[in-house]
């Protein structure tokens, strides 16, 4: 009955994770474990946190070591003092004949999954630079990344290298204002990314799009200011404010768009 207590407050799609959160904290209070997560995105962090909050436990996120929109979080006993080596996390950096060949974000995602055989969840940002790219990884699985000789076409060699090394990642982001006559998330990817609504609506349907991280299958599922919503293969919209309406009633709307390059209209 406390469990479904607890469910109550979150999606019906979060309650698999819901569960390992609260089996993550029991361990830590039955046996004085100390645990650290997989790669969480900020939706999971915020779901951890909000449950751990009246449970007698410490929480550490890497984030306060590194800058990174994945993070690890250590759940661990009061008496724990923290140590950085626990976040089990590790940054490599791909060398490549940039100059000669482009490696994309998908080409290092894919080739991490495919070759080292290891699940999404051990991986964390992929920083991609006009010059390099660097990962963040689980640290035990640092052995199982360098071996990759080769990612799309271009010949790589991969080291771990210092997390105070950790470059800024080009920001391909534009600021834009669009009109829309709702705030439909169908109506808001269709403006934002130029597309038909039948194709927003497919890739809905195709459960394509997330917000805030979380799988959305409905057309008229409304957003509001702060949501970020996700389309597999065209990129990300961030709602960062609504201002005034136009003489005809439509809304305006201030956006930070992230396309992506294979997918400009």
């Amino acid at each position: 009955m406390i469990t479904e207590n607890v469910y109550q407050h979150f999606q019906a799609n979060e309650r698999h994770f819901i569960d390992r959160c609260l089996e993550w904290m029991s361990r830590v209070e039955d046996s004085y474990s100390v645990i650290s997560t997989s790669f969480l995105n900020p939706r999971q962090v915020e779901i951890l946190k909000t449950l751990a909050n009246k449970r007698k436990l410490q929480i550490f996120s890497s984030g306060e070591v590194v800058e990174s929109e994945l993070v690890k979080i250590i759940l661990a006993p009061n008496f724990y003092m923290l140590d950085k080596g626990d976040f089990d996390i590790a940054l490599l950096e791909i060398s490549y004949a940039f100059k000669f060949i482009q490696i994309s974000h998908s080409q290092v995602l894919g080739t991490f999954l495919g070759q080292a055989g290891v699940k999404r969840q051990e991986l964390g940002d992929i920083i991609v630079t006009n010059t390099k790219i660097q990962v963040f990884v689980s640290k035990h699985l640092v052995e199982s990344f360098k071996v990759i000789e080769k990612i799309g076409r271009a010949e790589v060699k991969i080291n771990e290298i210092s997390l105070t090394d950790l470059v800024k990642e080009t920001d391909k982001s534009i600021n834009e204002v669009v009109l829309v006559d709702s705030l439909r998330v169908d109506k808001m990817i269709a403006v934002a990314f130029k597309m038909s609504r039948n194709i927003a609506t497919n890739m809905l349907e195709s459960k394509k799009v997330k917000i805030n991280y979380l799988e959305i299958d409905k057309k008229d599922f409304s957003v509001g200011i702060g949501d970020l919503i996700s389309v597999r293969g065209f990129g990300r919209i961030k709602i960062l404010g609504l201002l005034n309406l136009t003489k005809k009633g439509k809304q305006r709307v201030e956006i930070e768009l992230i396309r992506n390059q294979k997918n400009s209209f």
